[in-house]
């Protein structure tokens, strides 16, 4: 099964960008992922936490998995994956396009795909397991 596709919205991107003091301009692609900074991990966290618009936790959700992938340890990357699977767990459907994403399901060969990845597909995994039961 593949989720509906879904993006970040202009309002939260605008509104984080403020509130995170992220630069960013209409011309920057794929802006949540250039601007997921491994060292902001935390802060990224954190605003996830006090934040209630779904639109702005789409988008802080790819600001942590793209710092996770970009952790300088795997002591840290393992760290923040466990850090983040209870969010994953609680806002699944919210992150259900990221998550299938981050999966690279399209691709059997793990070694292939990003660093993240086989977490992410124990997610896709869980959770698609315990919707059908």
């Amino acid at each position: 099964m593949k989720p509906t596709f879904r993006c970040g919205t202009r309002k939260a991107i605008d509104e984080l960008s403020e509130e995170l003091n992220i630069p960013h301009d209409s011309s920057m692609q794929d802006w949540s992922y250039t601007e997921g900074n491994p060292d902001d991990i935390e802060k990224y966290i954190l605003h996830y936490n006090l934040t209630k618009d779904d639109n702005k936790r789409f988008i802080l959700m790819e600001f942590i998995i793209q710092a996770i992938e970009d952790q300088s340890t795997e002591e840290l990357f393992l760290k923040y994956c466990e850090r983040i699977k209870p969010i994953l767990e609680a806002d699944f459907k919210l992150h259900e396009y990221t998550i299938h994403y981050w999966a690279c399901l399209d691709n059997e060969n793990i070694e292939d795909c990003w660093k993240i990845s086989l977490f992410m597909r124990e997610m896709w995994a869980n959770n698609i397991f315990n919707d059908y039961q």
